[in-house]
C-alpha cells in the first residue's frame, strides 16, 4: 500500500492509494483532489497494481518530479519525493491493509508481564521481581557486531527496515515480526513491514494499541503473553485465552526521539526467553533505530544536495543559501510568477570573426575562461545566471529572490564585469572587448520548457528590448542602460543620455543612457 503525504492550501494531508488508477490535480472530477496553484487540473495519474506503483505526467503545465528529475512515466518506491509543480509530496509504502493497532488486546497474566528499559541493558529491571537479566556477554558482543556490520551496510530506508525484520527472525525464535515508524508529519504509528518467518505477509493482523502506547511513552521493551478479547464475549474471560501468544515488542529509540516499535510474536507453545532473547531484542531495537535515523538522514541529505546543485547551476552561493534557509521556499523560487527584475546582456565585440580562425579547443578555452570571470562577478553581486547564448551572457537580479535594490545591483555588477575583463586581458595577453546592455521591468520568471526539460529563465518585454538594445545601440566597451533602469539607479550613479533610438521590432521609440 502506498500513502502520499503532502501539504497544500488546506493543510497536512494523508492519501492512501487503491488498487487500480487514481488521477490528482486541482479539478473536483480527480480521485484525489489537491489545492495547490502550481498543480494542473489533472496533473498525473498512478496505478498501483500486484508489481508497485506507477506514477505517469498527463501534460501538465509545469511537469511532474521524482526525486528531483523530471518524468513522464516512472516507478515509484518507498521513500520517494515527487513535485507536482511545486508541491512536494512524499510517498510512503506502508502495510495499513495488513496490520491495524487495535484496544482488543490484554496481557495474560498481567502480572507476568516483563519490562526491560532500553536506555542500558546492564541496568534492565524487570516487572514483578527487580533483577538484571542475565544474558552471555561474548554472545551478545557477537550477535550485537553482525547486527552493526549488516546494517551499516544497508544505505536505503527500506533496505533497512527489511534488514532488522530479517534479523529479528535470524537473532530470536519468533514466528511473525512488525515494523512500525511513527510519520514524520503526522506523528502517527505506521506499519512498514510485516512478515513470516517463511516471508509470507500475515494477513488481518492486529496489535495492542495499549502495549505499543506504553513501550514508546516509557521507552520499555516488553515480553509477555497477549490474547485478543473476542467482542462476543468481553466480559468472560475464560475464552479469552484462545489466542494466546508469546510476544516481545520494543521501541525504536534512538537519543531523544522514539521513532517507532519493533514487535514479534510465536504461539504459546514456543514462549520467549527473558533471559536471552528480550535482550537481544532489545539490543536490536537500539541499533535499528539508529540505522533507521541514519537512513532517512542520507536520504535528506541527498534530497538537499540534489536542491542546492539545482539551484547552483543559476545562483551564487549567497543566494542558495538564502533560499535553502527559507525551508518550503525553495521549490517556490522555481514557480512561475511576475516580478520585477533588472537584466544584463554582456557579450564579446566581433567573436564570430575572432574565432574564425582558432581551433574549436582554443575557442572553447577562451569562452570558458570568459564565463567564469563573468559569472564570479555576477554571483559575488547575487545576481542569477540565465543562460550563455554563444558569447553572450544574460544575468538578472531580483528573481528568484526579491532583491529591492536589483537595479543597482546590476549597474554596479556590469561595472566589476568591465575590470574583470581589463584583468582578464592582462593575464592571458587578450584584446577582448565586451558590449553590456541593462533594462528594468516586470517578466515572467520561474521554471518554463517541456514536460522532459525545464529550465529556469525569465521571459518578457524588458528581457527582449535588453536584448536589443545591447545588439544595435551598444558599442565596444560601453555599458548602456533603458530609461527604467536608469530611473532606478540615478541617484546613485552617473550616467548620460544617448536620446532616443527606434528598436527594432517595438512601435515605440526608447531612451537609453551611458553609464
Amino acid at each position: 500500500m502506498f500513502r502520499l503525504n503532502y501539504t497544500d492550501s488546506k493543510g497536512s494531508a494523508s492519501f492512501v492509494l487503491p488498487r487500480g488508477e487514481t488521477i490528482a490535480g486541482r479539478a473536483a472530477s480527480c480521485n484525489l483532489v489537491v489545492q495547490h496553484s502550481t498543480v494542473s487540473r489533472q496533473h498525473v495519474k498512478f496505478e498501483v497494481g500486484p508489481d508497485g506503483c506507477t506514477v505517469q505526467d498527463l501534460g501538465s503545465t509545469l511537469g511532474t518530479y521524482r526525486n528531483g528529475e523530471v518524468i513522464v512515466r516512472d516507478r515509484l518506491e518507498d521513500g520517494d519525493v515527487l513535485m507536482l509543480g511545486r508541491l512536494r509530496i512524499d510517498v510512503q509504502q506502508t502495510m495499513d491493509d495488513k496490520v491495524a493497532l487495535t484496544d482488543k488486546h490484554l496481557p495474560v497474566p498481567p502480572a507476568a508481564t516483563i519490562l526491560l528499559s532500553v536506555a542500558s541493558l546492564s541496568g534492565a529491571t524487570a516487572i514483578p521481581r527487580d533483577a538484571t537479566l542475565p544474558v552471555d556477554g561474548r554472545q551478545l558482543l557477537g550477535v550485537l557486531s553482525e547486527i552493526g556490520g549488516v546494517l551499516v551496510k544497508s544505505t536505503s530506508l527500506s533496505d533497512v527496515l527489511d534488514r532488522v525484520v530479517s534479523l529479528a527472525f535470524e537473532t530470536i525464535p519468533a514466528e511473525r515480526a512488525f515494523l512500525m515508524l511513527t510519520d514524520e508529519r503526522t506523528g502517527e504509528l505506521v506499519p512498514r513491514v510485516a512478515r513470516t518467518r517463511s516471508g509470507k505477509v500475515p494477513q488481518g493482523v492486529s496489535i495492542s494499541r495499549t502495549i505499543a502506547d506504553r513501550a514508546m511513552t516509557d521507552r520499555v521493551a516488553m515480553l509477555a503473553m497477549d490474547a485478543q478479547v473476542d467482542p462476543r464475549f468481553e466480559q468472560a474471560q475464560s475464552v479469552v485465552a484462545h489466542a494466546v501468544r508469546s510476544f516481545m515488542c520494543a521501541p525504536l529509540w534512538n537519543r531523544d526521539d522514539v521513532i517507532g516499535i519493533l514487535y514479534v510474536d510465536t504461539p504459546k507453545s514456543q514462549e520467549f526467553s527473558a533471559e536471552r532473547d528480550l535482550t537481544l531484542f532489545t539490543a536490536l531495537s537500539n541499533y535499528a533505530a539508529v540505522a533507521i535515523e541514519h537512513a532517512r538522514l542520507s536520504a535528506r541529505l541527498l534530497e538537499e544536495t540534489r536542491r542546492r546543485e539545482r539551484l547552483q547551476r543559476y545562483h551564487s552561493p549567497k543566494v542558495v543559501e538564502k533560499i535553502l534557509e527559507s525551508g518550503d521556499e525553495v521549490d517556490a523560487a522555481f514557480v512561475t510568477q511576475e516580478r520585477e527584475i533588472t537584466v544584463l546582456f554582456a557579450d564579446i565585440v566581433g567573436f564570430t570573426a575572432l574565432s574564425e580562425h582558432m581551433a574549436p579547443s582554443a575557442v572553447a578555452q577562451l569562452l570558458n575562461g570568459f564565463f567564469a570571470a563573468m559569472t564570479d562577478v555576477i554571483f559575488r553581486h547575487e545576481g542569477t545566471l540565465d543562460k550563455f547564448i554563444g558569447d553572450a551572457i544574460l544575468a538578472t537580479f531580483g528573481a528568484p529572490l526579491a532583491q529591492p535594490d536589483h537595479a543597482l545591483r546590476c549597474v554596479r555588477a556590469a561595472l566589476d564585469m568591465r575590470t574583470a575583463l581589463a584583468e582578464l586581458n592582462h593575464q592571458r595577453s587578450l584584446a577582448l572587448q565586451m558590449r553590456i546592455a541593462i533594462n528594468s521591468g516586470n517578466a515572467l520568471v520561474g521554471d518554463i520548457g517541456a514536460p522532459k526539460r525545464r529550465e529556469f529563465t525569465v521571459l518578457g518585454d524588458v528581457v527582449n528590448t535588453a536584448s536589443r538594445i545591447e545588439s544595435y545601440v551598444t558599442q565596444p566597451d560601453q555599458i548602456v542602460l533603458g530609461a527604467e533602469t536608469y530611473r532606478l539607479v540615478k541617484d546613485q550613479i552617473q550616467a548620460r543620455s544617448l536620446g532616443t533610438v527606434q528598436l527594432r521590432g517595438r512601435a515605440g521609440a526608447v531612451e537609453v543612457f551611458e553609464l
